[in-house]
């Protein structure tokens, strides 16, 4: 999977990524490895003038738009250097299925879960899904959906219907006198 890829699978998230980045150092890095992008954007500019907002606007259209994998590399390498005790954390965890990394295939659901309850402790929630897409740690796409994207899959929402009542804990509304 491309860095773009993983931007895309982030949705809304992107300021949450680009917000903690030093703008000086996205600005030469872009002109360091997308010079293109930076005579597009920056050039003729100060980086202290830019401010947050524009740079942020440009890499965004970058990333969605152009699909320009140098600026989503750019963003997961600051991100993953920025957010450093996280990424560490979460490599540590990841090292004990494999020392290699990159050979592991899939996390089993129950040592993901492990995993992201030490991880939840610690971190925010929205900062470890993003460290999870960012950086393709191999869990599985329920565990990402439930426990780091707050979605419900089917039994659970079921069992929570169930310990509502039997009637589902919902009260009929009053219907307005005619």
């Amino acid at each position: 999977m491309t860095s773009v890829e993983s931007f895309a699978l982030l949705g809304d998230r992107f300021e949450r990524v680009a917000r903690p980045l030093d703008l000086g150092l996205m600005i030469e890095h872009v002109r360091r490895l997308a010079p293109a992008v930076y005579a597009r954007h920056f050039k003729g500019y100060r980086p202290q003038t830019l401010g947050r907002k524009r740079v942020t606007e440009s890499l965004r259209f970058e990333v969605f738009e152009k699909a320009n994998e140098a600026v989503g590399d750019i963003l997961v390498l600051l991100w993953n250097q920025r957010m450093r005790d996280l990424y560490a954390a979460m490599v540590e965890h990841v090292r004990t299925i494999n020392e290699n990394v990159e050979e592991i295939e899939r996390i089993p659901d129950e040592q993901a879960n492990a995993f992201l309850d030490d991880l939840l402790a610690r971190f925010d929630r929205d900062d470890v899904l993003i460290c999870v897409r960012l950086n393709e740690v191999r869990f599985s796409p329920e565990v990402i959906a439930r426990r780091l994207e707050g979605l419900e899959t089917a039994p659970e929402a079921q069992e929570s219907q169930d310990s509502a009542g039997p009637d589902g804990g919902a009260e009929e509304a009053p219907q307005p006198a005619e």
